[in-house]
């Protein structure tokens, strides 16, 4: 009897990284499917690819078969030390580097710190293990470098190979997406195996040029998928073994115009999910970081592909690395291009139960601000449950939280409050309209609040048709309570009645203020071109 099953896909989940140059104490996550490092110049981008790819290497795999294979692109299923790391006899010396890897069908991370190699060199091993193919985990990686930028019309030495290296399949293949990528209407007549000890490629012809007048573009293309086709072979051939593997690129976006990168976006895609492979890139490009930025904000919004893609943002203070993540693209754009951006050009989203606590809260906070009430109905705990999974739209600083008073008498949710930043509890130790109506309800008859709501509204009238009882048990009728008041009585009801409350309860007002202030200023700080208010 033959059994069925499948493989669960592996890829890295988490990533923290203790020492490594610039690098000290950053925590991130990765996308299931791409994760898109961004930043200037000596950011250290490419030294992060090397971080996140050297744990890698099919070398030591217990098939030989499988760890024999190479890939079509050239080189081995490893990730190349000298590709990517060029080190400082004066500064990378052996114990100074280390990082784990947290894989997601793992409990326990993969630990890596820098060893000696020799007396003038070290590498890079499993942390407190020496023994023979325990340094690496065994899975494929292709790491493309700035080494395959070298165009193939001034690479005297690359020649075309005689052996077949595709099938026909694969060619068919290779050729639709070499078109796609580059919306190219030319037909391609022949494909060619280029080799030279600077890199492995394919070569098109068609009927008015041959191989050796392809751009630089249409080269790095031809290496993007080659890596593809490798990967797909080793998932057909070894469909038993296999659980996905690593292409890493650095600066994918280069030679290529928009179009071309936006369309290499959606092939990489769709080919992360086929071949279950995890994919690594660095770019400079604004349009191609655009485009990323806003198709994650939509994969966000289902269970199901809200964590497929993760851009990473790199920025240096005090001679540190900073990895930064969920960074909107409005601020990449003005940390890329060095400029601040126009004032109050970002808003705070803003998240509640209802609408009724964004009206409470809008009274309540006493000061502008650059905030965006999403419409959208959440419980509280709900709420608290979203920030406290780090789902990326309910995060600091994506969004700013404010929950009800009664969250407070939940221990398990004032633990998780506590560890947020972007979460603001209202005042009180129950709903908001309920501390509402129950100082209204103790409000003397003859205070001037009556009157000035209006020369007939009295406290009989208030409570009219729903009681104090019935509002105190049901949270239901306090807010149909709630909201009789304000839309039958008078709109500003809500602003005076607030008003009242800040007036006969000013410490506890003072300290949310203070608190709301506090949070809201280290958003304006995060986004740079807030105004703080005061």
């Amino acid at each position: 009897m033959r059994l069925h099953y499948t493989l669960e896909f592996s890829f890295i989940k988490n990533v923290y990284i203790k020492k490594f140059r610039g690098f000290k104490n950053q925590h991130f996550m990765m996308g299931e499917h791409l994760t898109v490092i961004a930043g200037q110049n000596g950011t250290q981008k490419t030294t992060l690819l090397g971080i996140l790819s050297q744990t890698f290497s099919l070398r030591s795999h217990p098939n030989t078969d499988y760890s024999n294979e190479k890939p079509l692109c050239g080189g081995n299923f490893i990730s190349n030390f000298a590709e990517k790391f060029k080190l400082s006899s004066v500064y990378d010396k052996a114990g100074e580097h280390e990082w784990s890897l947290t894989m997601n069908n793992e409990s326990t991370p993969f630990e890596i710190s820098s060893i000696k190699r020799d007396a003038n060199s070290i590498r890079f091993w499993k942390k407190g293990d020496r023994s023979k193919g325990s340094g690496y985990l065994q899975y494929p990686v292709i790491f493309l470098s700035l080494k395959r930028l070298f165009p193939i019309g001034e690479d005297e030495k690359l020649k075309k190979s005689d052996t077949l290296v595709l099938n026909e399949d694969e060619i068919l293949l290779y050729q639709n997406l070499h078109k796609d990528i580059l919306i190219s209407l030319d037909e391609i007549t022949s494909t060619n195996y280029l080799e030279s000890p600077n890199k492995n490629t394919l070569g098109i012809s068609t009927d008015y040029y041959d191989w050796k007048e392809n751009s630089s573009g249409q080269d790095n293309v031809s290496k993007i998928i080659l890596a593809l086709l490798s990967f797909r072979r080793l998932k057909q051939k070894y469909s038993s073994i296999y659980k996905g593997g690593l292409l890493v690129i650095d600066e994918l976006d280069a030679t290529m115009y928009p179009a071309s990168q936006y369309k290499l976006i959606d092939v990489l895609r769709k080919y992360a999910s086929r071949l279950s492979i995890q994919v690594i890139f660095t770019t400079h490009s604004i349009s191609m970081l655009e485009k990323i930025c806003n198709l994650k904000s939509e994969l966000e919004t289902k269970d199901e592909t809200k964590n497929q893609i993760q851009v990473l943002y790199l920025k240096k203070e005090n001679r540190n690395i900073i990895i930064e993540e969920n960074v909107p693209f409005e601020m990449i754009k003005d940390y890329l291009n060095v400029a601040i951006g126009e004032k109050n050009n970002f808003k705070i989203n803003v998240f509640t139960e209802d609408d009724e606590t964004w009206r409470i809260f809008s009274q309540l906070k006493s000061r502008k601000g650059n905030l965006k009430h999403e419409d959208i109905t959440f419980s509280c705990s709900s709420l608290i449950d979203l920030v406290y999974r780090k789902v990326p739209s309910f995060i600091y600083p994506n969004s700013l939280v404010i929950v009800d008073g009664d969250i407070k008498n939940t221990k398990n949710n004032l633990k998780k409050i506590k560890e947020a930043k972007n979460v603001i509890v209202l005042p009180g130790l129950t709903s908001p309209e309920r501390m509402l109506a129950d100082m209204l309800y103790k409000l003397s008859d003859s205070d001037t609040l009556w009157t000035d709501i209006n020369r007939t509204y009295t406290k009989q009238v208030c409570f009219r048709d729903y009681k104090i009882e019935d509002i105190d048990k049901d949270r239901g009728i306090a807010k149909k309570w709630f909201k009789q008041q304000y839309t039958e009585i008078d709109i500003k009801w809500v602003y005076k009645v607030i008003k009242k409350w800040k007036e006969l309860n000013k410490e506890e007002f003072d300290h949310f203020l203070k608190n709301y202030i506090e949070i809201y200023n280290n958003f304006s700080k995060e986004k740079q071109n807030l105004n703080k208010i005061k």
